[in-house]
């Protein structure tokens, strides 16, 4: 598995344990915004990575460099 994949895999699985904990429908919109982040942007550790993806999500933290998403 690419680094993506990896960072994908934690993302979506953070996600849906988030929905099903708190009642909600976010996970596919969580997935969708972690998708646009260029896979090179993403640091080594994608556990990691997920895991401060999903607390900017939630609030929790101020976005880093490395979510920032290309503008086309």
């Amino acid at each position: 598995m690419t680094k993506k994949e990896r960072f994908m895999t934690f993302v979506f699985l953070g996600a849906i344990a988030r929905d099903l904990s708190r009642g909600t429908r976010d996970s596919q919109l969580i997935a969708l915004q972690a998708d646009q982040i260029p896979e090179t942007d993403i640091p080594l550790n994608p556990w990691n990575a997920a895991k401060v993806f999903l607390a900017y999500v939630d609030g929790r933290t101020a976005a880093h460099r490395w979510m920032r998403i290309p503008q086309d």
